[in-house]
């Protein structure tokens, strides 16, 4: 599928820019990625990305995407240590119990490191691929179009000639300003603020101290506490333990308040997992103070030959895990525009960004919809939210009943699914029915009770 389209050149070096520059790999001569950070080599944690130092999960929707880019890389991973696991593996405690055993797709658990390095080789290594490290500091606009990237230089500043460019700079990108400076609108920008904070430190993972493929998420009922925690195997042997809370609720970065927070939660599953393995990391905290969209697709105007990619169009609360899947769809969705649009055309902007519109609106929905159980999030609110969340509060009971319920919340969750397929009236039946048996409880003292516990009946 190669191309004589001449050369691109992607902004960022981000998950969303590696997966940007392997889709153009397949359709220009060649590729440029320019990043400001000096790359490590290998999986190590980086200056320009400090969330991905926190757990991360892969979507079942963009690790499609994953393996159809990079074929093979999956089961590298998880021949390197990556871990695959099931959803009948999980300890999922949310709105008084855990949920059922069911059917629902397999997952990789890693950390964000280890992924993108194994992308970024993959990606560096096409021969039209080069990495060029630099800061953009604007775009050259000329007669309509983007004709370049102004980047700088130690005599100055220093011009990337491209026949189309992609911003992945990521959240802080500074596309609205260059854009007005070319003058042409900016996007529209919605805001829920849901000032996330997290604290994450690494264990060593004792082999048969819990089952193999054992992962945890618990979150507190929103009327009681703002905390939750998640506990994922990951590479090398070790868990990624994750405590978070919203609105200001930190988790402390000393040994004692993390472990005291951690045991604030409803369940001792990720506060055994903190007593009883060895520390392999500080703690270390980041903080988020809103999910924000950059609504590109209500601008009328847009320069040729340039788009946005990823969080510099929308960029979520990290805790529901999309922004890398949503990455990987809208990557997908580009491939796609250009391949029935081609790269010179005037409407591909505008239908890329409808289509990362409709690829965007539902992992906005469910993050918008979390966030707003909270009374002290501002912002947006999606129209009848209130009532959304006390049907999904009777969804996610009804799944610690019936293994249906469970398993069309997981579809859900991985993207697979829309959010209002839970509404579909057969589905309102069960959740219905199942809710009215409440809460299933079974808080436990200790993970390793909690794993070799009965489970629920399906």
């Amino acid at each position: 599928m190669q191309s004589t389209n001449g050369g691109a050149v992607v902004i960022g070096a981000s998950m969303a820019g590696l997966l940007t520059a392997r889709v153009l790999a397949d359709r220009f001569d060649q590729v440029t990625v320019i990043d400001r950070d000096d790359l490590p080599p290998g999986p190590d944690s980086r200056k320009g990305v400090p969330q991905g130092r926190h757990a991360h999960g892969l979507l079942a929707s963009g690790e499609l995407v994953f393996r159809d880019l990079f074929p093979g890389l999956m089961e590298d991973l998880v021949t390197a240590g990556a871990e695959r696991v099931s959803v009948r593996q999980a300890r999922w405690w949310q709105y008084g119990g855990y949920r059922v055993a069911c059917p629902a797709p397999e997952g990789t658990f890693l950390s964000r490191p280890f992924l993108e390095a194994g992308v970024r080789q993959r990606v560096l290594s096409r021969p039209n691929v080069t990495l060029l490290r630099a800061a953009a500091y604007g775009l050259d606009v000329r007669d309509g179009r983007v004709a370049g990237v102004v980047t700088g230089g130690a005599n100055g500043p220093v011009t990337v000639p491209a026949q189309f460019t992609v911003d992945a700079s990521g959240r802080g990108s500074r596309v609205a300003q260059w854009l007005r400076e070319a003058g042409y609108p900016e996007p529209p920008v919605a805001r829920v603020h849901m000032d996330m904070t997290y604290a994450t430190r690494l264990y060593q993972r004792t082999a048969g101290r819990l089952p193999e493929g054992t992962w945890i998420v618990t979150i507190s009922d929103p009327d009681q506490s703002k905390r939750l925690a998640v506990a994922f195997p990951i590479e090398g042997d070790r868990w990624i333990v994750t405590l978070a809370g919203f609105h200001g609720d930190n988790a402390p970065a000393d040994d004692a308040g993390y472990l005291a927070f951690a045991e604030s939660l409803p369940t001792d599953d990720v506060a055994g997992i903190i007593r009883e393995e060895e520390p392999a990391s500080p703690i270390v905290t980041h903080r988020l103070p809103s999910n924000q969209w950059r609504h590109f697709e209500k601008v009328k105007a847009h320069p040729g030959h340039f788009l946005a990619m990823g969080d510099a169009i929308c960029s979520f609360n990290p805790i529901y895990g999309q922004g890398m899947s949503s990455a990987a769809l809208q990557a997908a969705a580009l491939g796609a525009c250009l391949d029935r649009y081609g790269p010179a055309s005037d409407g591909l902007s505008r239908r890329f960004y409808r289509a990362t519109a409709k690829i965007i609106a539902n992992p906005w929905a469910i993050a918008a919809g979390g966030d707003f159980c909270y009374p002290q999030t501002t912002g947006p609110k999606p129209p009848l939210v209130d009532h959304l969340n006390r049907y999904v509060k009777k969804a996610v009971i009804a799944a610690q009943h019936d293994p249906t319920v469970a398993t069309a919340i997981y579809q859900v969750q991985n993207l697979l699914a829309p959010p209002p397929s839970l509404m579909k009236p057969p589905m309102i039946m069960r959740v219905l029915r199942s809710a009215r048996k409440g809460p299933t409880g079974g808080a436990v003292s200790s993970p390793t009770a909690a794993l070799l516990a009965e489970e629920p009946a399906g």
